[in-house]
Protein backbone atom coordinates (compact mmCIF):
# COMPACT_ATOMS: atom_id res chain seq x y z
CA UNK A 1 0.00 0.00 0.00
CA UNK A 2 1.33 3.44 -0.82
CA UNK A 3 1.58 6.04 1.39
CA UNK A 4 -0.64 8.93 0.93
CA UNK A 5 0.92 12.51 -0.27
CA UNK A 6 -0.37 15.52 0.78
CA UNK A 7 0.02 18.76 -1.22
CA UNK A 8 -0.58 22.31 0.03
CA UNK A 9 0.88 25.43 1.12
CA UNK A 10 3.15 25.16 4.40
CA UNK A 11 2.42 28.49 6.85
CA UNK A 12 5.40 30.19 5.92
CA UNK A 13 4.39 30.18 2.37
CA UNK A 14 0.62 31.19 3.03
CA UNK A 15 2.31 34.24 5.00
CA UNK A 16 5.00 35.52 2.44
CA UNK A 17 1.67 35.03 -0.33
CA UNK A 18 -0.10 37.62 1.88
CA UNK A 19 2.28 40.00 2.57
CA UNK A 20 3.42 40.32 -0.78
CA UNK A 21 -0.35 40.58 -1.91
CA UNK A 22 -0.88 43.35 1.16
CA UNK A 23 2.06 45.29 -0.19
CA UNK A 24 0.96 45.22 -3.68
CA UNK A 25 -2.55 46.53 -2.79
CA UNK A 26 -1.04 49.33 -0.63
CA UNK A 27 1.22 50.54 -3.64
CA UNK A 28 -1.91 50.20 -5.81
CA UNK A 29 -4.42 52.22 -3.01
CA UNK A 30 -1.83 55.16 -3.29
CA UNK A 31 -1.42 55.31 -6.68
CA UNK A 32 -4.85 55.35 -6.98
CA UNK A 33 -5.37 57.64 -3.88
CA UNK A 34 -2.44 60.24 -5.63
CA UNK A 35 -4.44 60.76 -9.41
CA UNK A 36 -7.37 61.55 -7.47
CA UNK A 37 -6.09 64.37 -5.55
CA UNK A 38 -4.23 65.35 -8.56
CA UNK A 39 -7.05 65.10 -10.33
CA UNK A 40 -9.33 67.01 -7.80
CA UNK A 41 -6.82 69.73 -7.92
CA UNK A 42 -7.35 70.11 -11.33
CA UNK A 43 -10.85 70.40 -11.06
CA UNK A 44 -10.40 73.22 -8.60
CA UNK A 45 -7.82 75.11 -10.90
CA UNK A 46 -10.65 74.21 -13.82
CA UNK A 47 -13.53 75.59 -12.10
CA UNK A 48 -11.77 78.92 -10.97
CA UNK A 49 -10.90 79.42 -15.00
CA UNK A 50 -14.85 78.81 -15.99
CA UNK A 51 -16.11 81.51 -13.02
CA UNK A 52 -13.82 84.10 -14.44
CA UNK A 53 -14.81 83.17 -17.86
CA UNK A 54 -18.46 82.91 -17.09
CA UNK A 55 -18.06 86.48 -15.62
CA UNK A 56 -17.49 88.05 -18.99
CA UNK A 57 -20.41 85.87 -20.73
CA UNK A 58 -22.58 88.00 -18.04
CA UNK A 59 -20.83 91.14 -19.15
CA UNK A 60 -21.69 90.88 -22.67
CA UNK A 61 -25.13 89.26 -22.46
CA UNK A 62 -25.94 91.71 -19.77
CA UNK A 63 -27.22 89.10 -16.98
CA UNK A 64 -28.96 90.40 -13.98
CA UNK A 65 -30.38 88.01 -11.71
CA UNK A 66 -31.90 90.54 -8.65
CA UNK A 67 -35.45 91.39 -8.74
CA UNK A 68 -33.97 95.05 -7.58
CA UNK A 69 -31.00 97.56 -7.73
CA UNK A 70 -29.70 100.12 -5.58
CA UNK A 71 -29.48 102.92 -9.13
CA UNK A 72 -27.67 106.59 -7.60
CA UNK A 73 -29.09 107.95 -10.54
CA UNK A 74 -32.92 107.85 -9.61
CA UNK A 75 -31.78 108.97 -5.55
CA UNK A 76 -33.45 105.58 -4.64
CA UNK A 77 -31.57 102.85 -3.29
CA UNK A 78 -34.79 99.84 -4.29
CA UNK A 79 -35.54 100.25 -7.73
CA UNK A 80 -37.79 97.72 -8.80
CA UNK A 81 -35.60 95.87 -12.41
CA UNK A 82 -36.98 97.87 -15.38
CA UNK A 83 -38.38 101.16 -13.59
CA UNK A 84 -34.74 102.42 -13.48
CA UNK A 85 -32.29 104.70 -15.64
CA UNK A 86 -29.37 103.10 -14.47
CA UNK A 87 -27.74 100.44 -16.95
CA UNK A 88 -25.45 97.94 -16.03
CA UNK A 89 -21.95 98.05 -17.25
CA UNK A 90 -20.27 95.05 -15.77
CA UNK A 91 -18.80 93.48 -12.92
CA UNK A 92 -16.43 93.66 -10.23
CA UNK A 93 -14.12 90.49 -9.17
CA UNK A 94 -12.32 90.67 -5.67
CA UNK A 95 -10.67 87.88 -4.03
CA UNK A 96 -11.52 87.19 -0.34
CA UNK A 97 -9.17 87.89 2.36
CA UNK A 98 -8.47 84.07 2.95
CA UNK A 99 -7.97 83.61 -0.37
CA UNK A 100 -10.52 80.48 -0.76
CA UNK A 101 -13.08 82.37 -2.46
CA UNK A 102 -14.14 85.42 -4.85
CA UNK A 103 -17.21 87.63 -4.99
CA UNK A 104 -18.63 89.26 -8.12
CA UNK A 105 -20.84 91.84 -7.91
CA UNK A 106 -22.54 94.19 -10.22
CA UNK A 107 -21.61 97.74 -11.49
CA UNK A 108 -24.62 99.56 -12.31
CA UNK A 109 -24.09 103.61 -14.15
CA UNK A 110 -25.85 106.60 -14.36
CA UNK A 111 -25.20 109.10 -17.36
CA UNK A 112 -26.33 112.66 -16.16
CA UNK A 113 -27.78 114.10 -19.96
CA UNK A 114 -26.81 117.44 -19.30
CA UNK A 115 -22.80 116.20 -19.07
CA UNK A 116 -20.84 117.23 -22.25
CA UNK A 117 -19.94 114.95 -25.00
CA UNK A 118 -17.03 112.39 -23.61
CA UNK A 119 -13.51 113.09 -24.84
CA UNK A 120 -12.81 109.53 -25.29
CA UNK A 121 -13.67 105.94 -23.89
CA UNK A 122 -12.57 106.34 -20.44
CA UNK A 123 -14.33 109.59 -20.32
CA UNK A 124 -17.55 107.97 -21.38
CA UNK A 125 -17.19 105.42 -18.70
CA UNK A 126 -16.47 107.64 -16.08
CA UNK A 127 -19.22 109.60 -16.79
CA UNK A 128 -21.54 107.25 -16.01
CA UNK A 129 -20.77 107.67 -12.21
CA UNK A 130 -20.19 103.92 -12.26
CA UNK A 131 -20.77 102.00 -8.64
CA UNK A 132 -20.77 98.51 -7.42
CA UNK A 133 -24.32 96.86 -6.27
CA UNK A 134 -24.66 96.20 -3.16
CA UNK A 135 -28.06 93.49 -3.71
CA UNK A 136 -26.96 91.31 -6.50
CA UNK A 137 -23.62 89.42 -5.97
CA UNK A 138 -21.87 86.40 -6.24
CA UNK A 139 -19.56 84.35 -4.17
CA UNK A 140 -17.64 81.36 -5.97
CA UNK A 141 -15.99 79.47 -3.04
CA UNK A 142 -13.23 77.19 -4.65
CA UNK A 143 -13.24 73.86 -4.75
CA UNK A 144 -11.08 71.22 -2.77
CA UNK A 145 -9.58 73.80 0.14
CA UNK A 146 -7.27 75.01 -2.34
CA UNK A 147 -6.61 78.90 -1.94
CA UNK A 148 -5.60 81.59 -4.57
CA UNK A 149 -2.07 83.39 -4.30
CA UNK A 150 -0.17 85.47 -6.36
CA UNK A 151 3.47 84.30 -7.43
CA UNK A 152 5.54 84.37 -3.80
CA UNK A 153 2.54 82.31 -2.60
CA UNK A 154 0.88 84.65 -0.25
CA UNK A 155 -2.78 85.15 -1.04
CA UNK A 156 -3.88 87.12 -3.66
CA UNK A 157 -4.91 90.42 -3.63
CA UNK A 158 -7.10 90.97 -6.59
CA UNK A 159 -9.88 93.57 -8.13
CA UNK A 160 -11.09 93.17 -11.19
CA UNK A 161 -13.26 95.35 -12.88
CA UNK A 162 -14.78 94.02 -16.41
CA UNK A 163 -16.98 97.13 -18.34
CA UNK A 164 -18.88 96.76 -21.35
CA UNK A 165 -17.80 100.56 -22.62
CA UNK A 166 -20.89 102.80 -23.46
CA UNK A 167 -19.07 104.69 -26.10
CA UNK A 168 -17.58 101.68 -27.88
CA UNK A 169 -19.36 98.97 -26.84
CA UNK A 170 -16.24 96.98 -26.18
CA UNK A 171 -15.27 94.92 -23.22
CA UNK A 172 -12.54 96.38 -20.87
CA UNK A 173 -10.53 94.77 -18.23
CA UNK A 174 -9.19 96.83 -15.54
CA UNK A 175 -6.68 94.93 -12.93
CA UNK A 176 -5.29 95.63 -9.72
CA UNK A 177 -3.14 93.10 -8.03
CA UNK A 178 -1.58 94.94 -5.30
CA UNK A 179 -4.63 95.16 -3.14
CA UNK A 180 -8.71 95.27 -3.07
CA UNK A 181 -10.31 98.16 -3.56
CA UNK A 182 -13.40 98.58 -1.31
CA UNK A 183 -16.56 98.80 -3.42
CA UNK A 184 -17.23 102.27 -2.89
CA UNK A 185 -13.53 103.83 -4.80
CA UNK A 186 -14.03 101.56 -7.99
CA UNK A 187 -13.36 104.63 -9.83
CA UNK A 188 -9.45 104.84 -8.60
CA UNK A 189 -8.90 102.17 -11.03
CA UNK A 190 -10.17 104.11 -14.32
CA UNK A 191 -7.29 106.89 -13.37
CA UNK A 192 -4.39 107.59 -15.98
CA UNK A 193 -0.97 108.04 -14.97
CA UNK A 194 0.27 111.10 -16.72
CA UNK A 195 1.19 111.92 -19.58
CA UNK A 196 -0.27 108.26 -20.94
CA UNK A 197 -4.03 108.42 -21.33
CA UNK A 198 -4.49 104.95 -21.09
CA UNK A 199 -5.30 103.64 -17.43
CA UNK A 200 -2.71 101.30 -15.82
CA UNK A 201 -4.55 98.99 -14.84
CA UNK A 202 -5.94 98.32 -18.34
CA UNK A 203 -1.71 96.79 -19.11
CA UNK A 204 -1.83 94.88 -16.40
CA UNK A 205 -2.20 91.10 -16.19
CA UNK A 206 -3.10 88.79 -13.43
CA UNK A 207 -2.08 85.22 -12.44
CA UNK A 208 -3.90 83.26 -10.20
CA UNK A 209 -1.75 80.78 -8.63
CA UNK A 210 -3.97 77.84 -7.30
CA UNK A 211 -1.90 76.51 -3.88
CA UNK A 212 -3.15 72.74 -3.19
CA UNK A 213 -4.67 72.25 0.08
CA UNK A 214 -2.73 69.93 2.22
CA UNK A 215 -4.58 66.68 1.31
CA UNK A 216 -2.70 67.64 -2.08
CA UNK A 217 1.10 67.76 -1.15
CA UNK A 218 3.98 67.93 -3.44
CA UNK A 219 1.50 68.69 -6.09
CA UNK A 220 2.94 71.48 -8.87
CA UNK A 221 1.25 74.64 -8.65
CA UNK A 222 -1.41 75.83 -11.70
CA UNK A 223 -2.47 78.93 -12.40
CA UNK A 224 -5.16 80.94 -14.27
CA UNK A 225 -3.63 83.66 -15.90
CA UNK A 226 -5.90 86.75 -17.29
CA UNK A 227 -4.60 88.71 -20.18
CA UNK A 228 -4.02 92.58 -19.67
CA UNK A 229 -7.29 94.46 -20.92
CA UNK A 230 -8.99 91.19 -22.12
CA UNK A 231 -12.16 91.85 -23.86
CA UNK A 232 -13.57 88.21 -23.99
CA UNK A 233 -13.53 84.95 -21.61
CA UNK A 234 -11.05 83.60 -24.43
CA UNK A 235 -8.46 86.27 -22.52
CA UNK A 236 -8.86 83.94 -19.28
CA UNK A 237 -6.76 80.85 -19.82
CA UNK A 238 -5.22 78.03 -17.54
CA UNK A 239 -1.38 77.77 -17.16
CA UNK A 240 0.15 74.09 -15.92
CA UNK A 241 3.07 73.85 -13.45
CA UNK A 242 6.02 74.00 -16.57
CA UNK A 243 5.04 77.93 -17.25
CA UNK A 244 2.75 79.16 -14.68
CA UNK A 245 5.40 80.73 -12.20
CA UNK A 246 4.00 80.08 -9.37
CA UNK A 247 6.07 79.06 -6.05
Amino acid sequence: MEPQIKTGFTIIETMLFLAISGVLIAGLLVGVGSSINVQRYRDSVTSLRSFLQQQYFDVLNVSNDSIKNDCYGDNATDVLRGQSNCVILGRYITTSAAGDSLTSKMVIGYRDPSLSVPTDEIDAIDQYGIHVSSIADNTFKIDWGSLVVDKTNNIMKLSMLILHSPSSRVIRTFIDTTQVISDNNIQAMLVAISPSTIPASLKIPATLCVRPSNYFAGTSKMAVYIQPNATSASDVDTLGDNNSGCK
